[in-house]
This record gives C-alpha cells, sequence and structure tokens, in this order.
C-alpha cells in the first residue's frame, strides 16, 4: 500500500450540529449506488442542503472518502457518488452507523447481520476519484479558514506492484493564504456542484418576488425553530435584515424636529410658517425621539402589512411579536384617526403614478430653476420643502432633485394653500413606509417608528421598553432652519413653454461662431489677393525703370472689390433671411470692413 499520509480537516461545515447520530439498515445489495438517509435528516437539512460530506471509518485511520449528496426535491435525500466505492472498501453488509464529527465529517461504523461490529477493509478498492473530483480550494470564516487544497502525492514507481494494493493515495494540504484577487478567482473558476442549491441575495433579488415574498403573512404559521436569532419569526426574515438593511452605511435617512418657535419669531419663515399650521404639521414638527437603529432595521426586516380596512401591520422587535394598526400610529405620533376616508385631509398617494415635474414650474423664481430641481424655488416653498424632508418625506439620496411623490407633495401644497384643508400626514407616511419596504430603500421614519414600537411594548409587555433590553441609542436633534439667501427674479422672462429649448440657444451661439470666423477667413483671403495685384504692379514697375523687358499688363491693374471677389472665391455666407442679434461692435482692427457680421469682434472661433 502506498505510503502514510496526513490529513487535515475537510471545507468549512454546512452540516448542523443538532443531529449528531443516525443509521443506515442495507436490505438489497449493499454494493448499491446510493442510499437513502433518514426522512428527519432530509427535513432538518431542507433549506441548507450540503453538497457533499466526507467518511472516516471507525478505527481505519484518518482517511476521508468524498460522498456527493443528492436530493430528488421530494423531500428525500441520498449518500450518491463515492458511497460504492467506500461500501465496496469496508464490507458494508446490513447495519451502518453514522455519528457526525463536525465539518462535514461522519464517522462510519459497519455492523454485519448478526449486528456485530465488522472491521473488514479490503484492499482492492477502486481507484479513488480522479483529482478533478476532489474538493476544489475553499475560502471561508467559518471557523476554518482558506482549508482543503486537495493535491495527489506522487507515489513511488514499482517493479510489479501487486494488484491488490492502490497505488496512490491523496492527502489534504494547507495551501498558502490566497490574496482577495486569488480569492475570486477561484470563486469564478470553482463549478456548480451537485445537490447545493443557488442562493439569491435578498439585495439583488427583483421587485416581483421581493414582493411576493413580504405579500405573504409569515405569522399565520408557527416560528420556525431552525432559526437561531430570536430577532425573526423565520429565516427570510433574518435574510433581509442582514443583506438589505445592516449593509446601509447611513444606517436610517436622517431627520430632525424643527424648532417652530424660532420660525414663528421671523419674518422670513411666516409665510411657511402659516401654512405648516393650514396643513396641520406643526405636532410633527415638534415631536422628539430617540432611536436605536437596530430595531427600525428588525422592523423594516419583519414588518407584514395587511390588507384590511384599518391598515393593520405586524412586525417583531427584539423577541416579541407586535401589532399595531394606522389609527394607533397616528395616536402615537398626535394624528388621531377620523371615521371617514376624506375626513383627514388631502393626501398624494391616492393614484398609481406620480405628476410630471412640469406642474411645479410655479414653484419657482422668476427666470431660475428647473422643474423637478430644489434650487432656486421661491423662499417660502424652498422652507417647505426642507420642513417635508426634515419630517413626512426624508431623503438619503439626491437632495439636489425632487421624485415620484415628493412631486405630489409640493405641488398639491401650491394647489390646497388658502382652502383651510390640512394634509393627511399619516396616509403619507404610511404609503411611503411600503415603498420602503417593498423597493429596499434607506429606511425612513425612525423616531416615529421608534415610538410606535414603545407604545406598543408597553401595552403589549406592561413594561417599558427601555427596562426590557439593551438600546444603542441614536439622538434626534432639533433643528434650526436657517435663513438662505435667493436669486432675484428676473423680468420678461417669457412662459416656460415659449422658451427655447437650450439646445437652440447653443446651436445659435456655435452658428454666430462659425458665421464670424467665415467672414474673417473670407476678408483675410480677399486682402492676400489684392496685396499679390499690387506687388505685381510694384515690380513690373521697377523692371521697366531698369529698362527690363515685361510682360503686357494683365488683371493686376484691375482688383475686384471684395464683395464680388467673395462671391465669386469665399466661403460661402449664411443665407440673408437668417438674423442673429448680437450687441453693437467695432472694427476688430484698423483698416476692417465695415460690413463684418454683428458680434465679429466678441466671437471666439474656439470656444464653446
Amino acid at each position: 500500500m502506498g505510503s502514510g499520509s496526513s490529513s487535515l480537516p475537510p471545507p468549512p461545515s454546512t452540516l448542523p450540529l443538532i443531529i449528531e447520530e443516525f443509521f443506515i439498515v442495507v436490505y438489497e445489495d449493499p454494493l448499491v449506488k446510493k442510499v437513502r438517509t433518514p426522512k428527519k435528516i432530509a427535513d432538518y437539512l431542507d433549506g441548507k442542503e450540503p453538497a457533499k460530506v466526507y467518511l472516516r471509518a471507525a478505527d481505519c485511520g484518518p482517511r476521508l472518502w468524498t460522498v456527493e449528496v443528492l436530493f430528488d426535491g421530494q423531500g428525500r435525500m441520498y449518500l450518491d457518488k463515492g458511497w460504492e466505492k467506500f461500501a465496496i472498501a469496508h464490507g458494508v453488509d446490513g447495519f451502518v452507523h453514522f455519528k457526525y464529527e463536525g465539518d462535514d465529517v461522519l464517522t462510519v461504523k459497519v455492523f454485519d447481520g448478526t449486528m456485530c461490529r465488522s472491521r473488514k477493509f479490503r484492499l482492492n478498492t477502486p481507484e479513488l476519484p480522479p483529482r478533478a473530483e476532489l474538493p476544489p480550494v475553499l475560502t471561508g470564516t467559518s471557523g476554518l479558514a482558506n482549508f482543503a487544497a486537495v493535491t495527489q502525492c506522487s507515489s513511488k514507481k514499482r517493479n510489479k506492484a501487486p494488484v491488490d494494493e492502490i497505488e496512490e493515495e491523496f492527502e489534504q494540504t494547507r495551501p498558502s493564504k490566497l490574496t482577495a484577487r486569488q480569492q475570486s478567482s477561484q470563486r469564478q473558476k470553482t463549478p456548480a456542484v451537485r445537490g447545493k442549491n443557488i442562493h439569491v441575495s435578498m439585495k439583488n433579488m427583483q421587485y416581483p418576488e421581493y414582493k411576493e415574498i413580504h405579500d405573504l403573512n409569515p405569522y399565520l404559521t408557527p416560528r420556525n425553530n431552525r432559526v437561531t436569532d430570536k430577532r425573526f419569526h423565520n429565516k427570510t426574515q433574518e435574510e433581509i435584515f442582514y443583506e438589505v438593511y445592516v449593509p446601509f452605511k447611513k444606517g436610517v435617512a436622517l431627520q430632525h424636529a424643527i424648532d417652530t418657535g424660532k420660525m414663528a419669531a421671523s419674518r422670513y419663515f411666516a409665510e411657511a410658517y402659516a401654512m405648516c399650521g393650514e396643513f396641520g404639521l406643526y405636532p410633527i414638527m415638534e415631536l422628539t425621539k430617540d432611536y436605536d437603529v437596530g430595531l427600525i432595521h428588525q422592523f423594516y426586516a419583519t414588518v407584514h402589512f395587511d390588507s384590511d380596512e384599518a391598515k393593520t401591520f405586524r412586525w417583531m422587535s427584539h423577541d416579541k411579536l407586535l401589532e399595531s394598526n394606522l389609527a394607533k400610529f397616528g395616536s402615537a405620533l398626535g394624528y388621531p384617526r377620523l371615521p371617514g376616508v376624506d375626513e383627514n385631509g388631502w393626501r398624494c398617494h391616492d393614484s398609481s403614478f406620480s405628476q410630471p415635474r412640469e406642474v411645479l414650474e410655479p414653484l419657482y423664481i422668476k427666470g431660475w430653476g428647473i422643474p423637478g430641481k430644489s434650487a432656486d424655488l421661491l423662499p417660502t416653498w424652498d422652507i417647505m420643502l426642507r420642513v417635508y424632508r426634515e419630517t413626512i418625506g426624508p431623503k438619503g439620496g439626491n437632495l439636489d432633485e425632487l421624485h415620484l411623490y415628493e412631486v405630489d407633495l409640493m405641488a398639491n401644497s401650491f394647489a390646497k394653500k388658502g382652502t383651510g384643508e390640512k394634509l393627511d400626514v399619516m396616509d403619507y407616511i404610511y404609503n411611503e413606509m411600503w415603498s420602503c419596504v417593498m423597493e429596499k430603500k434607506l429606511p425612513s421614519f425612525a423616531p416615529y417608528i421608534m415610538k410606535l414600537i414603545e407604545d406598543t411594548w408597553i401595552d403589549s409587555c406592561q413594561t417599558s421598553l427601555i427596562h426590557s433590553i439593551p438600546l444603542n441609542i441614536t439622538m434626534h436633534d432639533v433643528k434650526v432652519l436657517r435663513t438662505k439667501r435667493h436669486n432675484s427674479p428676473i423680468e420678461d422672462v417669457p412662459p416656460m413653454d415659449e422658451k427655447p429649448p437650450s439646445w437652440a440657444s447653443k446651436l445659435a451661439r456655435r452658428m454666430r461662431q462659425i458665421f464670424c470666423l467665415t467672414a474673417a477667413v473670407n476678408h483675410r483671403q480677399y486682402q492676400q489677393h489684392a496685396e499679390a495685384k499690387k506687388s505685381r504692379v510694384r515690380q513690373k514697375s521697377i523692371m521697366r525703370a531698369l529698362a527690363v523687358e515685361v510682360s503686357p499688363p494683365g488683371s493686376e491693374e484691375n482688383i475686384t472689390p471684395e464683395a464680388e471677389w467673395v462671391s465669386q472665391h469665399g466661403v460661402p455666407l449664411p443665407p440673408d433671411g437668417l438674423e442673429i442679434e448680437s450687441p453693437p461692435h467695432t472694427p476688430p482692427y484698423p483698416g476692417a470692413p465695415s460690413d463684418l457680421p454683428p458680434g465679429w469682434a466678441n466671437a471666439d472661433p474656439w470656444g464653446v
């Protein structure tokens, strides 16, 4: 038999540590290609199926046998490819006892039909799997990093080696530490493993599949006991928590309470402050509540919105299942709900689509601003946008743009100003919460959700939240809105729909530069033409004075007028009907013709 070899632990574990021992009874031919494991093990491994296990016969040394695991999709698990070779080598005939040792290693004891321990080991074992079928180099963090590079030991050549002897053995050796690039390359080269489900990250899951998960109420079924983290009802919630919300660098969308006293004392905020009172925003502006980012992430990862009229929703806080509805949520924030649908104020989410940005045109300083941008709003509406973003419409992304129902919020505020109707604050918050969940946005409304959790916790557990669980508090500060300087309006600005598009002004400027350049080129070419004729006349005069024979007079005596010469030999000018306005000009240099195109002196032929 080949030279002895050392063995290192196999790749990182995928089997659980709860079920430690089981046995299989082989009723038929012991040399079958695959055997079925107990159904309890297949049920327990549902959703986290291993690709392969490593068998080690008890009292037969450290040698490992790689056996692939097969799941047939009907709740049955089999030891597949590799089992037949193990059975032949160890004389499996009757009962086989398995004990889980960790790291996907199963120690095997074989008993014969008399229930006695069998320690057979046949040297005429079939060939081991080729090198390509052995476990590839794996890297991980589950206790054993950068493990299981499998190499084949070279065996010495022997003369007339016995038939019943294994010519080669395989051993596992610890590789040198791989760089990040090598690890990435290794993962790309690793082929798909049989029997292993492909996991799609919740962060990368498409909207229809992700929404379908949230449409199902997980709390209609008992809690999944396989989830070791008591903060979650099932494995899906745990994956959403760690894959969607924990990676957010900002944690939650930053919000502040607003110092309404400073607003009331300033003439700059007078109109906006009155509008906030008209829309009923004072309670939400003045509410302050410190919060725990972890609890907010857990809320968004576990919340389920019911489709009932009361708008009930359930979620997990720490290890408790809590339940509330929109009316209780509104009472916690100072907005008790009225029974009628339309009695709570005007709403923005009644339509399935938000309004176009062009509806915001009246909100901008005259002659400034682009609809949909946050810059150059009229002072009152600039203040209202800042109030909304600190309260019911927080943003964690691009603050220079107005997106989706933020457009409706500003447009409806403009339309409802002076009517005395209040804004349905809770309806807006509820719909934006739903959007955060379904579209995997940065969690919003952290102070308000923390207030809801505390009130619901007291009603459910009869004790305060802060005395029940440890909290990592983030302060919800009060903000004083600053006074900003704004641009002055520009008079005599045509309406937005009559303004030429931006590309038209750029094109006109470019064409003006080209036309001015063309006129300058034509003028200088004509100057060279005229100077050439004058030089020819001088040369002939000098030759006659020296009594040198001179050719008969030619065209040099007659210099063609510039306009005629340009029309025949110069670059064509724009048509007469094309008018380009530009300020009065002066000749760019002494002797320049006075009929150059307007703006020639100010033109930069090479500018943009």
